[in-house]
């Protein structure tokens, strides 16, 4: 994002981009929000009308991510609109291993209600992954 774009982004303003309509709920308060995913009567929501965050120097929302937790055996999927942008948005999901039992999917996209994803990396991911193991496998 260049200097200008930065500051018309901090000034409120928009810089060209158009508005993404996203699946906005929690598993927690909502079970259809889970998976598998149940669209159906859920809300959903124009990301260029959610707040402005502060802390993120007022960017404007452009992208619909799913984040999928796992804390202690228990799954939350939360849906709704994300600010930054990264390289992994529209590609394979990120997954997180941390201590405690926790694991999260992090999926990132720019389409229209396009936080459907289920989490599982794409076809070509699964490859790699085989290959990987089979590699792994032969060098013991």
């Amino acid at each position: 994002m260049s200097e200008i774009q930065r500051k018309l982004v901090q000034a409120g303003g928009s810089i060209g981009s158009d508005a993404v309509i996203c699946y906005q709920c929690n598993s927690a308060f909502d079970p259809r929000c889970g998976d598998p995913f149940d669209p159906y009567s859920l809300g959903t929501v124009n990301c260029s009308f959610q707040q402005r965050l502060e802390h993120l120097n007022n960017m404007e929302p452009t992208l619909c991510r799913k984040i999928s937790q796992k804390v202690y055996g228990k799954v939350r999927v939360v849906r709704g609109c994300g600010y930054i942008t990264d390289e992994r948005d529209n590609a394979a999901c990120v997954r997180r291993i941390g201590t405690h039992d926790v694991i999260a999917h992090y999926c990132s996209c720019t389409t229209d209600l396009c936080n459907t994803a289920s989490g599982q990396m794409p076809m070509i991911g699964l490859l790699f992954g085989v290959i990987g193991i089979a590699l792994a496998w032969t060098s013991d």
